[in-house]
């Protein structure tokens, strides 16, 4: 189902980003940025974060999890869970490469579903997928 009320994504607008770093100049804050909300006709509010794996890391898009890097990370993690459950709104992790590279194939949904905030996603459903079946999946 394609929004008809919505103008279509182009190009990335990284002024607003770029902005609040200039701003800030490196003043660590508490604040995140979305990568994704958005309000379905049916489920309500879902938000996305999409988490790159890099190909210098050891890890790939299905076998990489928030919760190995739990300590680095933890606070982005924890804000997104928590606006979500005020919006009662659906947070999906998606797991994914840069397109070209070796693992641009593989990708990795994990909706979270409860947090421990000291040791992590404690409750999830994940499920592996590829570019290929979103794209087509996306065209029917």
């Amino acid at each position: 189902m394609r929004a008809t009320h919505s103008k279509p994504l182009k190009d990335p607008d990284h002024s607003g980003f770029e902005f609040v770093r200039e701003i800030l100049d490196g003043d660590p804050t508490c604040a995140i940025n979305f990568d994704r909300l958005q309000k379905h006709p049916k489920h309500g509010y879902i938000i996305f974060e999409f988490l790159r794996c890099h190909e210098n890391q050891k890890v790939t898009p299905w076998t990489s999890h928030p919760n190995r890097y739990w300590e680095k990370n933890k606070q982005k993690f924890i804000s997104l869970f928590r606006v979500a459950r005020d919006l009662k709104a659906t947070l999906y992790l998606v797991n994914y490469a840069a397109k070209g590279t070796k693992h641009a194939d593989e990708i990795l949904v994990i909706q979270v579903l409860e947090i421990d905030e000291s040791k992590g996603i404690t409750k999830e459903k994940t499920w592996k997928t590829t570019r290929k079946i979103l794209v087509n999946g996306l065209e029917n």
